[in-house]
């Protein structure tokens, strides 16, 4: 039995089990077994999480399939610890979804664990850095493709009727499942969760180390002010977990995610894709064929040939990147922007034989923060007292406002070495001093 309702049959208990270095053993079904043993979904194996951060972390080298298996997981203990809690609330709003009308709590936990197991299905090869190759430019909308045309067969078969019509929906942020999606796909959902705990595993930094064991406890079930739907909310008293949430995303943004290293192998990656990419890429069917591995060996023929790819491929493959001539702190305003971008046109006008490239940007949270100019509001959380009242987290929090919604670190790079990079540098310093 799980919290709230039966299994949907003998084959969905879970029954079977993989150890985890995060989460330790991740529990599946015989059934949920079928759909990870589906060849598109193995191919996860072979996409890194973190595309080429091998390169200054040597231990990145965990994989997209890993993470969905750490998703499902602790998704699932999100939704039974709510089952608990609000059982009677969640099946008077979830049943009057067609799909889930009979059987709800069951259909909807299966449901939650099946889109938490396969919301990273569509990223191409190398992740991120190859996402413009995607017909349509959105590695999501290759994930409803996969699961409507390529599983959907086999999910409905597998689990009941509409399935992969519904985790379709899902994926497309349909209103009527806002609750449902907020377990993978929110400012506090269990995507953030596991792949903050998991990078900064393998990374062997502690900067994504926070308590998702009492987040997950202080979850609870408000009805949205504004909508008039189910939405998660945290309890008084737990709040201080989601602002080391934040706090653990913007360290590992800073000291892992735009390293400088990671940032211009990223800008390699994204310059090769694009030219392999518009040859191999050209449907939803190409870009599911291939994976990290084959597109590696790709760039290392590259790398011994002559075509338009091959420089960025050298650049790869002899790990011969540019060197950092100027960079600002982690707060770059657009004031600051401007003149790091004169610096660079300058550079390029004074060492006209010398590569350079710019590179800036990242969000940490998309939450409105009180006094903010031009808010750009994708959602309030909020705090549930114990009277029932609510309060915007944000507005309450004495910390989530004094960190930045977005970390901009301009950097300046350049293809130089020796006493040569060391006299671009001055000039840089120079050219910043005269913008001021």
């Amino acid at each position: 039995m799980i919290p709230g309702g039966e299994f949907l049959s003998a084959e969905d208990k879970p029954t079977q089990r993989v150890r985890c270095p995060v989460h330790g053993f991740i529990r599946y079904s015989a059934n949920e077994r079928k759909i990870m043993d589906h060849p598109t979904f193995q191919r996860l194996r072979s996409i890194r999480q973190l595309a080429m951060t091998y390169l200054v972390y040597p231990g990145a080298m965990h994989s997209r399939f890993e993470h969905s298996l750490g998703v499902m997981e602790l998704a699932t203990q999100a939704f039974d610890l709510l089952a608990l809690k609000h059982r009677d609330q969640l099946i008077e709003e979830l049943k009057q979804v067609p799909e889930l009308s009979e059987d709800t709590m069951a259909r909807t936990r299966q449901t939650v664990r099946l889109m938490a197991l396969l919301h990273d299905v569509g990223h191409p090869a190398f992740s991120h850095a190859a996402e413009s190759t995607i017909p349509g430019g959105d590695h999501e909308k290759l994930s409803v493709h996969i699961i409507e045309n390529v599983m959907g067969l086999e999910i409905d078969k597998t689990f009941f009727e509409g399935a992969s019509g519904l985790l379709k929906r899902l994926m497309e942020k349909s209103q009527e499942l806002t609750f449902m999606r907020e377990f993978v796909a929110s400012q506090m959902d269990m995507d953030r969760t596991d792949y903050l705990r998991r990078d900064s595993l393998h990374c062997g930094v502690d900067y994504g180390v926070f308590d998702s064991r009492r987040l997950i406890d202080s979850l609870t079930v408000i009805v949205n002010p504004d909508s008039g739907r189910l939405q998660l909310a945290i309890q008084r008293g737990g709040e201080h977990t989601f602002e080391a949430l934040i706090l653990a995303r913007y360290q590992m943004n800073t000291q892992v995610y735009l390293h400088r290293i990671r940032r211009i192998y990223d800008y390699y990656l994204t310059e090769y894709m694009k030219l392999w990419g518009a040859e191999n890429h050209n449907t939803f069917e190409d870009v599911i064929k291939h994976d990290d591995t084959s597109v590696l060996m790709e760039i290392r023929r590259d790398a011994q040939s002559e075509n338009d790819r091959s420089k960025w491929a050298r650049r790869i493959v002899e790990r011969n990147h540019h060197r950092r001539v100027l960079e600002t702190g982690d707060y770059a305003d657009e004031q600051r922007l401007r003149r790091m971008t004169r610096v660079h046109r300058e550079l390029k006008q004074n060492y006209s034989d010398i590569d350079f490239y710019i590179d800036d940007k990242h969000d940490i949270h998309k939450l409105t923060v009180p006094g903010e100019q031009d808010p750009q509001k994708v959602e309030d959380l909020y705090i549930a007292e114990k009277d029932g009242k609510l309060k915007v987290l944000t507005e309450d929090s004495a910390i989530i406002g004094k960190i930045p919604k977005r970390v901009r670190t301009v950097r300046i790079f350049a293809d130089a070495r020796g006493e040569l990079l060391e006299e671009i540098r001055t000039s840089a310093r120079a050219l910043e001093a005269q913008a001021a």
